[in-house]
């Protein structure tokens, strides 16, 4: 494996698309909080790490799935993530609409650990290009 393949074919955009899907993520339950009074509104989930993980185990030689997204091609024509509505059986009643509001406040505290994870990976991964371009190892 080239050097280059690891640095910008691999990691790079792999914790790009984290971010977006944190971010989308952020989104979301931003717009399920901003309807909790809203008669009939359906809450709505961004599923990245269940795909993610449906990828990684075909990687690693399981049986593949008709529905699990292809590597190496992209199946939103937009290039974007999309959401979901959420099934009924997973929320719980509150107020005009099926919002869980602690529920929602609980997956953005962990939204914000995550994308805040992978932008400081980032920033190291970036930091330590630029120190070994100019040989400072103060990094």
């Amino acid at each position: 494996m080239k050097v280059e393949n690891l640095l910008f074919k691999e990691k790079i955009p792999l914790m790009n698309k984290a971010l977006d899907a944190y971010s989308l993520r952020m989104t979301t339950s931003a717009r399920n909080i901003a309807n909790v009074n809203t008669v009939g509104y359906k809450p709505e989930r961004v599923k990245f790490e269940e795909l993610f993980n449906e990828q990684l185990s075909t990687l690693q030689g399981s049986t593949s799935n008709t529905h699990h997204i292809p590597l190496g091609k992209n199946t939103d024509p937009k290039g974007e993530l999309q959401t979901r509505e959420v099934p009924s059986a997973e929320v719980m009643q509150s107020g005009e609409n099926d919002l869980n509001i602690d529920k929602e406040m609980a997956e953005i505290a962990q939204t914000q650990i995550r994308f805040q994870f992978v932008s400081q990976t980032m920033n190291k991964h970036f930091k330590q290009l630029g120190a070994s371009i100019t040989g400072n190892s103060n990094y």
